[in-house]
């Protein structure tokens, strides 16, 4: 019975709510504002909220989904990463400057102390980690909503959204990279990474293995539903296994692990329809379950006044970023506000990350709930604002009178 309760509360709920607002509300957004509408109404009201959920079956099912989440999006970064020439250096350059502006500023506000009375550092945990794990979340951009914004856009602007997708797949590779490395210095384990034996000896090769047979034998297996999914389970199995061998979050596996996946294989695990049964009919039922976990208590006026204050600086150093470093040197003004202000969009990718942070105890509950209002806000305030501005081109380049 609260397997039935949860998967009312938590699966249909948002999907039939995505289905009121015929999708003005990304899907990514709902079940974890779902699952907050009720934490915070459990606090207000006083009702037991353990009582919609999680259940067993439902916490196991979400988190089988957002492995799969994690590793279509990997998947997607072997498709739209390289549609067609290689990334030339300006893009790249583009991607890391995105990254780098938003991560500093993050990094030396919450160093400063300014915001220190809401985004405290936990007990025990170096204030540079602490700082640094805040400014990686503010530094993200979200490849998955990404992927599903610019397939909505019109077809004068899909060129533009297609730019913002490959400098998003590199920056959700930064993002990744940078999670492993701060959970290997918050665990004390960065020295000792041989020095675990077997398990984590093995777990290396599993991705040595990856990467040496990544185009050797894929393409010679025959193209059949049943060896494709077969081979992707394996894939997405190994990677989750070894990453937690060596002390890291199975998510990174997941994501890795698709990065790591012959090109070949991406393409037929059709990691777009992937992502869509992740998104739609697994995955929201981890996200609620964060968004439930989250004390009432703790979203209070000036979380979200935290929370509104990060999205400018974040908002405002990724649409910068690009304009200090644009991936074409002749690129236009509003054209570089309109890369910027699909990049600055958080999504999902912010979310997961903040989860594993918060699992890992390197930011508290209260700066997780302040980062999860961020990313929603951000995720939802994306289309508007790339609709405004180019509503406000498009006027500029009518003729007078």
């Amino acid at each position: 019975m609260g397997f039935l309760i949860d998967l009312a509360c938590f699966l249909l709920v948002p999907v039939i709510c995505w289905r009121l607002v015929r999708g003005a509300v990304p899907m990514a957004v709902l079940p974890i504002l779902t699952g907050l509408a009720v934490a915070i109404a459990a606090d207000r009201f006083g009702f037991d909220k353990s009582v919609l959920g999680p259940s067993k079956w439902g916490e196991t099912i979400g988190w089988f989904g957002v492995l799969i989440l994690a590793f279509s999006a990997g998947l997607e970064t072997r498709i739209t990463a390289n549609p067609g020439p290689r990334p030339g250096g300006r893009v790249v350059t583009t991607a890391l400057v995105g990254v780098a502006l938003p991560f500093a500023v993050g990094f030396v506000v919450i160093l400063s102390g300014a915001m220190n009375m809401v985004l405290a550092q936990p007990a025990g945990v170096s204030s540079l980690l602490s700082a640094s794990a805040i400014g990686l979340c503010l530094a993200v951009s979200a490849l998955p909503v990404l992927v599903g914004i610019v397939r909505e856009l019109p077809m004068e602007d899909r060129p533009l959204g297609n730019l913002s997708l490959r400098i998003a797949a590199l920056d959700d590779a930064i993002l990744w990279i940078g999670l492993a490395a701060l959970l290997f210095l918050h665990k004390g384990e960065a020295d000792s990474l041989f020095a675990g034996g077997l398990p984590q000896a093995g777990a290396i090769a599993v991705f040595a293995a990856m990467i040496a047979v990544r185009r050797r034998f894929v393409d010679r297996l025959p193209d059949h539903m049943l060896i494709s999914g077969a081979l992707g389970i394996a894939y997405l199995a190994a990677g989750a296994w070894a990453t937690s061998m060596l002390g890291l979050h199975e998510l990174l596996g997941a994501y890795f692990t698709g990065m790591l996946a012959p090109r070949q294989l991406a393409e037929r695990l059709h990691p777009e329809a992937l992502g869509k049964l992740a998104l739609f009919g697994l995955s929201p039922l981890f996200f609620a379950h964060r968004g439930l976990s989250i004390d009432g208590a703790v979203v209070t006026a000036e979380a979200l006044g935290a929370a509104l204050a990060l999205l400018l600086l974040a908002g405002l150093s990724k649409v910068a970023a690009v304009h200090i470093a644009p991936p074409a040197a002749d690129m236009q003004m509003t054209e570089r506000t309109r890369l910027g202000l699909l990049l600055q969009c958080k999504g999902l990718m912010e979310i997961v990350a903040a989860t594993i942070l918060v699992q890992a105890g390197l930011i508290t509950p209260t700066v997780f709930a302040v980062l999860v209002t961020l990313a929603l806000i951000s995720t939802t305030l994306t289309v508007p604002l790339f609709r405004s501005v180019s509503r406000a081109r498009a006027m500029q380049r009518k003729p007078a009178g």
